[in-house]
């Protein structure tokens, strides 16, 4: 082939100038390529052309024939020529319409108008409730409505030319989306644009989903009526695995505060679960005490600023891998079950017509132990997609290769973690909350009137915690009087005394002999020493300090009564004895 034919090789870049026609021109090409690499007229062409021909394919003469369009027009004469009107709507509103509109002889720009009337009329009625009865009613309406479009412009046809094709109604399918967005806030969230997202790259307990799960087997009740139990539901979101902890509810009650905490405590003290660095939790009101109580226990394992408590965006369930893991429970674990009924609780899966489906033939404590057992096997099955076909138990074990280690806290610093805090002051080694005595043997060693912190129960019957010297805590025990004549009520208050004794041994195993005499020997001998300097004066014992010694004892002793004599010969006797002395002061 010569240079300048090869320049008209056709490429990609070529070919897409022809619409729709790409492989019709690069066969037809294809087809003279041998022949047009001769020169016209020569012998060589002819023979590349009957070569071509004899395969069965195409003639002599259309061979021929694309040959001169291709040296007249190139790659652009081998496609076929496109009509005067390509790339134009030739329907306006419908065949049957417009056949009958210019019938009438109404003119053009009138069609076109009420072509773009129903295109609006179109796009409304899918953006409307109508879209919920499907493409038939909203076509229904619309031709309704093109004939209301018609009689206002005072267009009379014939009812049989209100007719619109199916195909052009369910162009403007795509507005229905605008009524599921106004009244069916599930089915739009569930067609939102998702991202995908990658939780194998986090370490175990990293991050754990929360929430509860209606459990769809039939249970009966110690006293023999049924119940739907419930799951609360702990996923590891760095494993996939589950942690399942199995509510039996009282007639009429729902999943409470108490419930969940229950279940999370029972979580942490797991061998293979322990505590975890943040949680993604439902957002339902259950879920709310664990916040509150938990933010200051997950800050000290993780760094300053990092957020550990997540609620989820209502109607977010594919944001959630526990929703996923629920479903998958529903098809490997629940529908296994005796006493299954699905998840439709008005349509139940029954073992016979027209009757209640069967209970789980077992008590409440042997369907917990087959579901712990269905648990366990779900947990070792493989999953496909980001999890690669490996199982959660393979990918903990991985992950505890390379080094992972569950995070331990005491269960009943847990506990006091979930807690009303409060103190009372300790007496006769009880004390009272709302009225109800309390005691334990560490409070039978405190002085009476001792403050002690308490931690007051949040489940139903609990009992309240104190906090003992070294911080930890201890439940307390109810203080029940005893009738007066029992030999346990002397039995009970040996072993309160006992305990006392011993723990008053151990208080004293623990403080150091002292000797406050001795301590306060060194003290008194460190006291600094007061000295006055100069001369020091010395009292007067002469005349002046008899006469003071004498008035002193005159005013202390009783004064006898006496006459005016008496009284005149004591005034006398007293002035002798001060002039002698003032005499005495003077040689």
């Amino acid at each position: 082939m010569s240079t300048a034919l090869s320049v008209l090789a056709p490429t990609a870049q070529r070919l897409a100038v022809f619409k729709n026609q790409s492989e019709r021109v690069a066969a037809r090409f294809k087809a003279i390529e041998a022949a047009i690499g001769h020169e016209r007229g020569t012998a060589g062409r002819a023979a590349e052309i009957r070569v071509e021909a004899a395969k069965g394919k195409h003639s002599e003469r259309t061979l021929q024939r694309w040959i001169d369009l291709y040296e007249k027009h190139g790659m652009a004469g081998l496609a076929r020529k496109l009509p005067q009107d390509a790339g134009k709507p030739r329907v306006v509103v419908s065949r049957v319409f417009d056949r009958a509109f210019r019938a009438a002889g109404q003119p053009e720009d009138l069609l076109a108008q009420i072509g773009g009337l129903v295109v609006v009329e179109a796009k409304g009625l899918w953006a409307s409730t109508a879209e919920a009865s499907g493409v038939n009613e909203v076509r229904r309406l619309l031709e309704f409505r093109l004939l209301e479009l018609c009689e206002a412009r005072g267009v009379e046809l014939a009812p049989a030319a209100y007719r619109l094709s199916r195909r052009h109604v369910e162009r403007f399918s795509e507005y229905r989306v605008v009524n599921l967005k106004k009244n069916n806030a599930k089915a739009f969230d569930d067609a939102k644009p998702r991202i995908r997202r990658d939780w194998t790259c986090y370490a175990p307990m990293e991050i754990v989903i929360a929430d509860v799960k209606p459990i769809d087997v039939i249970v009966t009740r110690p006293d023999g009526s049924a119940t739907w139990g419930k799951n609360i539901g702990f996923v590891d979101a760095g494993t996939g695995r589950i942690f399942c902890h199995l509510v039996m509810c009282a007639e009429g009650e729902g999943i409470r505060q108490e419930h969940v905490i229950e279940a999370f405590i029972a979580m942490t003290q797991q061998p293979l679960w322990g505590f975890p660095r943040a949680l993604y939790l439902d957002n339902g009101s259950e879920f709310a005490g664990l916040e509150e109580k938990l933010r200051g226990a997950l800050q000290l394992v993780n760094p300053a600023g990092v957020r550990t408590v997540i609620y989820a965006r209502p109607y977010n369930a594919s944001a959630k891998p526990i929703e996923g893991r629920f479903a998958m429970m529903d098809r490997y674990v629940y529908a296994q079950l005796p006493g299954y009924a699905g998840g439709e609780r008005m349509h139940k899966k029954t073992q016979t017509v027209g009757r209640p489906p069967k209970p789980y033939p077992g008590s409440w404590d042997e369907f917990c132990t087959d579901h712990a057992m269905m648990v366990e096997d779900f947990n070792a099955r493989p999953v496909g997609g980001q999890w690669g076909g490996r199982s959660p138990d393979e990918w903990l074990r991985e992950k505890v290769q390379a080094g992972w280690r569950p995070i331990r806290v005491d269960p009943l610093a847990l506990d006091a973690a979930f807690c009303k805090h409060d103190t009372r002051k300790a007496r006769d080694g009880r004390v009272s909350i709302d009225g109800i005595g309390f005691h334990h043997p560490a409070l039978s060693a405190l002085p009476a009137g001792t403050t002690v912190a308490l931690a007051l129960p949040w489940r139903r019957g609990g009992e309240p915690l104190f906090q003992q010297r070294d911080g930890s805590w201890a439940y307390l025990e109810r203080d029940y009087a005893m009738p007066a004549l029992w030999e346990e009520g002397a039995l009970e208050s040996a072993r309160r005394q006992a305990g006392q004794r011993r723990h008053v041994a151990l208080l004293e195993q623990e403080a150091p002999p002292a000797d406050p005499i001795a301590i306060k020997r060194r003290m008194v001998a460190r006291l600094p020493v007061t000295t006055v300097a100069g001369r020091v004066d010395r009292l007067d014992t002469g005349g002046a300090a008899t006469a003071l010694v004498l008035a002193i004892g005159s005013a202390s002793e009783p004064t006898p009564a006496q006459t005016p004599e008496e009284r005149a010969r004591a005034l006398r006797d007293r002035r002798t004895a001060r002039l002698m002395g003032e005499q005495r002061n003077v040689g």
